[in-house]
Parts: C-alpha cells; structure tokens; sequence
C-alpha cells in the first residue's frame, strides 16, 4: 500500500510544439485535437504501461527561433521531462531542433512537409510523418501539366513563407516550362484587388496557392468577380472556415492537393474503421496528431518502456511497424513518400475529380 501513491503518481509527459497563434494556428489546433484525442482514449483504458499521459502544448507561432528555444527549454527540465515531442509543424531549422532533442534523448516526431535535404536528417529518436516538399512539387506540376499546359499560371507567394513554393519553382524548371509560370508576392500589392486585376492584366489561366489561406481564398473570390474562367490549385489543409466563408462557395473551378485517402490504403482501413465506430471522424492534420500519439505508445506499449535508448536501438535493430502502416511513417530517411491527389469539394466532401 505504501507504493501505490508512487504508482498513482507516476506519468508520462509528452509535448505538442505547434503554432497556437498567427496564420497556422488552424494546423496547429488540428494536431493538438488529434494528440488530445488519442491521449484521453489512453488513458480511459488505464494509460500506457500503467502511467497517465500528460499532454502539454506550446504555440512556437511557427518561428524557428521559438521552436528551438523550446527545444532548449524542454531539454534542461528537471522534472518531468518530455518522453516525446510531436513538432514542430513548421520545418524551417529542423537540423538544429532535432540535434537537441536527440543529445538530450527526447523522442521526436514530425508532423510537417520537409524538404529533401531535411527528409536525410536522421537521428535515432526522430520519425517523420509525411512526404517531402519535392514530392509534393513534382505532383502539382504533373497535375498542371496533364491538365492545364500551356496555359499560364502564376505562384502566389508570401516572402516571410517560400516554403513549398521554391521547390514548384524548380519542378518547373526541371522539366524545362520555367516560362508558364510566374510568381507573385501577396507583400507587393496594396490589396487583394489590385493583386487580381495585375493577375487579370497578366492574362493568368491557372493560379497556385498553398499559402496563407485567407489570402488565397479572397484571391478565388475577386477573380470570380472579375468573370474569369480561371482554374485554382491549392491545398485542402488550408481550407478552413473562414476559407469558404471568404470563396462564397464558388469552387467549380477549385481543385485541392491532398494526401490520398486513408481508406485507400489497406493497413490504415481498420485502424479508420475502429475510429469511426467510436464516433471519431478525423479531417485535416488532426489525423497526424491522433496517430503519432498512437503509433509511439505501441511502440512504448511492446518495448514495455520508454527509455529513448531502448526504443530508439528496437526501432533501429527491428524496423518501424505498427500497426498504423510502415509506409505511413518511417524513422531515417522517408523511403516512400505518399504520392498527392487533387480534389474537388463538393456538398462538404472531397471527391476525385
């Protein structure tokens, strides 16, 4: 009886550094929804390996500056230090926070776009949950140039934000078609009007945003005002409410990069399934958050532990599986990064055009 207060009081600390402020608070509370998800469910069937997770969340504003200062801060805790950090979201210094986490041997999972160079960091407590940006570059352009080529298109940019834009840029001119598009700063025009009539003037057939989503939908908008028959890619991750508040609902022309349903692929159809009974309907990253949660605590719940030294040599001696798929996330280098699909959006569902 002595011991049970200990036992009680024993828990596991896991942290969830994602923007909780600025343009992608919307990502960030998607994760956090998907990790407090998975959290509260654990610990409903007892917790995890007889301990209560404790889920802390820290807004990094997607500032590299921010997420490697929390890197420090998590790292030099006494007490209570992180057995696992989900983030950041935002992969801009990924070497130098994951150089942390791994000397202070904190587990760290990655729930973000990363760039090809980023996708080789490999550390031994480090798994990254998506494809790369050059994957995601070579799949706008394939879809742009089956569907829409030679039509001229415009990439509409933020400059404080070229994170998937400069690898559209070179997919482009890799495949010698540099001279189809042009890029566009949101910064250089005065307002959104004056940025549609430059785009208008600029006989622009096909517009690229992935950025910024309110920016991009009051784009759609104002182009749909000026009667234009212009075709839109952006991503279904951005498309939140105040996004088709600002469309007014007109998307015929609309098209939306996304991971390939999860339904499709056969190791996450049960997982999908048992989630759905429970009445649990993941949209967005909220599916990222939940999973991540998921995956490390079986991979905790088989190594009976959560020593980082331990997991981290099993995982490296054994490989990645969980039951959650070997191809849907991967320690090291990402082997094989989903390949993207375009949606429409119709009467709130996502259908392959």
């Amino acid at each position: 009886m002595l011991l049970w207060p200990a036992f009680a009081a024993a828990h596991i600390d896991i942290f969830v550094v994602v923007p909780q402020s600025g343009p992608y608070k919307d990502f960030g509370d998607e994760i956090v929804f998907g990790a407090k998800t998975a959290s509260d469910g654990i610990n409903a069937s007892g917790g995890l390996i007889g301990k209560k997770i404790i889920l802390s969340v820290v807004d990094d504003a997607c500032s590299e500056n921010l997420a490697l200062s929390t890197a420090q801060m998590l790292s030099v805790k006494k007490e209570d230090k992180p057995s696992l950090v989900i983030g950041p979201y935002c992969s801009d210094g990924l070497k130098k926070i994951a150089e942390v986490y791994a000397q202070n041997h904190i587990f760290q999972i990655v729930p973000a776009f990363l760039s090809q160079k980023e996708s080789l960091q490999n550390y031994s407590g480090l798994i990254k949950l998506f494809g790369n940006k050059e994957q995601a570059a070579h799949d706008i352009f394939e879809f742009y140039n089956t569907r829409f080529a030679p039509q001229k298109a415009a990439l509409l940019i933020s400059k404080d934000d070229t994170n998937l834009e400069d690898a559209v840029l070179k997919a482009f001119q890799n495949h010698g078609k540099s001279s189809l598009i042009n890029k566009y700063y949101f910064d250089d025009f005065t307002s959104l009007d004056d940025m549609a009539l430059k785009l208008k003037d600029d006989a622009i057939e096909v517009v690229l945003s992935f950025t910024k989503p309110r920016h991009t939908s009051k784009i759609i908008r104002n182009m749909k005002r000026l009667h234009l028959n212009t075709s839109f890619l952006t991503s279904r991750y951005i498309a939140n409410t105040d996004f088709f508040a600002n469309t007014e609902d007109d998307l015929d022309n609309v098209y939306f990069m996304g991971l390939p349903e999860f339904e499709d692929k056969p190791e996450m159809a049960q997982n999908i399934v048992k989630l759905r009974l429970r009445g649990i309907e993941f949209k967005g990253l909220n599916i990222y958050g939940y999973t991540a949660v998921k995956m490390w605590a079986e991979i905790v719940k088989k190594n009976k532990t959560t020593n980082y030294n331990r997991l981290s040599q099993n995982i490296k001696k054994y490989g990645l599986k969980t039951s959650w798929g070997e191809t849907f996330f991967n320690n090291g280098n990402i082997k094989t990064p989903f390949k993207y699909s375009f949606y429409k959006y119709l009467n709130g569902e996502y259908i392959l055009p």
